[in-house]
């Protein structure tokens, strides 16, 4: 396993080079590349000229290196699902933000191919092509709206193979995307302080809602159900950074997980904190079941450490339920039936909880018995007022459950093919004992059984992916070591 470049020794038989500063887990640098993401995002403040210009930033970033090609993806994942009160969203976004796909793959299989021809061909890669192969094929057959299938799945597989391609190549070598993505998190909790602060945290597709009304909090994205999503991957991230790395400032993240999951709660997610109390179990679960053989995981907190702090969380809320009169499983039933900003006394129960998914799941279920085998069509819908609207540059598809939203699209075919990914992904990432990434992909996946932006590259299922990608470069780089 090559040195960690991020902390580099004291002693050193030569000067560090400017990659291996800029790769340093430091303030500073955190601060440098926060300033940086801070001045190209909000470029889009000023109309369309600033947009062209931070799509230039992006396009010069992409173009110079595998890491400035997933850092471009990143940010320019956020910047397409920004608040309209910050920035503005205008057809700059509508017609570049592919064309930077396009040409940060480019770069990356450039790379990819001079330095590791070898990573194209790993099984969780191979079976993600496979996967897009046998959708279009299902999608052809069917010819319902198979050139929206066709681009939305082009661009779903050409990013997420060059995400994980990109990251794959980052995680062995010295590279600064920890440090990039740890800035971008902080930059993200920062921008919802600023839109709360300003007053225009509270949107509903592009429009203000006067004095919050019932949503939740959009904070700098444009809706509630892109922020909760966001907060909770990257409150795994941070959790992860925390956990698991060696650096001296580490406890930067650590307090970043606090403020994610008041803005995740704050956006009435309930899937999001759901999502992110199975993620933070299963990565220590696994932690402990990894903690073995020739290599094992560093962890900066003892299991004796989490047990004790577990056994205290739950007997302080005991104490406060009793004090409180049933405070907490009151806040708790509230929430999880969306009223935290006031109304309640219904009662907690399976149908009141998924009530607002039911019609949605019920819907896909339609749609897969009308085509069980090859599905409808990748990315499309029977409703309607979808069909009548549906372009080659929007055509969005509300699914509200990925199981039986992918059984819809894809049919039973296309659903092994994509089981058959999943499978293969966990298991390699499982041989390399790289917790981080199963833990974030299983954030993401459990994130979609709320609001599925699984293949939702042109929105914020990009910036969950880009954050996979940082996962990938970071677990497999700093949580081994040899005994």
């Amino acid at each position: 396993m090559r040195p960690l470049h991020h902390q580099a020794p004291a002693a050193m038989s030569r000067p560090p080079s400017k990659a291996d500063q800029r790769s340093q887990f430091t303030l500073k640098n955190i601060f440098l590349n926060g300033l940086f993401i801070a001045v190209v995002f909000f470029l889009n403040k000023f109309d369309l000229p600033g947009s062209l210009l931070a799509y230039l930033c992006l396009f010069v970033m992409a173009f110079r290196s595998t890491e400035g090609a997933i850092k471009a993806l990143s940010l320019g994942a956020l910047m397409i699902v920004a608040n309209s009160y910050l920035v503005s969203i205008n057809s700059a976004h509508t017609f570049l933000r592919f064309p930077l796909v396009a040409v940060a793959g480019l770069r990356i299989f450039w790379d990819a191919r001079r330095r590791s021809p070898g990573v194209f061909f790993q099984g969780h890669l191979v079976a993600l092509l496979m996967f897009g192969g046998v959708s279009l094929l299902c999608a052809f057959i069917n010819q319902y709206f198979f050139m929206v299938s066709f681009l939305k799945m082009g661009v779903f597989i050409y990013g997420t193979y060059a995400i994980m391609v990109g990251t794959d190549l980052g995680r062995t070598s010295g590279s600064d995307l920890t440090v990039w993505f740890c800035a971008l998190v902080l930059f993200y909790i920062a921008g919802n302080l600023l839109a709360y602060g300003l007053g225009v945290g509270y949107t509903f597709r592009g429009k203000l809602i006067e004095g919050g009304g019932t949503l939740g909090l959009a904070g700098m994205t444009n809706h509630p159900q892109t922020q909760g999503p966001i907060s909770a991957i990257s409150a795994i991230y941070a959790f992860c950074v925390y956990l698991y790395t060696p650096y001296r400032m580490r406890w930067v993240m650590g307090l970043a997980v606090p403020a994610l999951l008041v803005l995740c709660y704050m956006s009435a997610a309930r899937t999001g904190l759901f999502a992110v109390a199975l993620a933070i179990g299963l990565i220590i679960g696994i932690t402990f079941m990894l903690s073995g053989g020739a290599k094992r995981i560093r962890m900066n907190v003892s299991p004796v450490q989490i047990t004790m702090l577990g056994l205290m969380a739950v007997m302080g809320l005991v104490v406060v339920e009793a004090v409180t009169g049933g405070g907490i499983s009151s806040k708790f039933s509230d929430f999880a039936l969306k009223v935290i900003r006031g109304g309640g006394g219904e009662s907690l129960s399976f149908s009141n909880v998924f009530s607002s998914r039911m019609p949605l799941i019920e819907e896909s279920l339609v749609g897969f018995w009308e085509k069980p085998l090859t599905g409808i069509g990748f990315g499309t819908m029977l409703d309607a007022h979808w069909a009548a609207n549906a372009t080659l540059f929007s055509a969005p598809s509300e699914k509200g459950f990925l199981p039986t939203a992918i059984l819809e699209e894809v049919g039973i075919f296309g659903t092994l093919c994509f089981v058959t990914f999943l499978i293969l992904f966990f298991s390699n990432y499982w041989r390399k004992r790289n917790v981080v990434v199963i833990g974030v992909m299983a954030c993401f996946l459990f994130l979609n059984l709320g609001e599925m932006m699984f293949f939702a590259f042109g929105g914020m299922g990009a910036y969950c992916w880009s954050i996979i990608g940082a996962a990938i470069a970071l677990g497999d780089r700093v949580v081994e070591r040899g005994r």
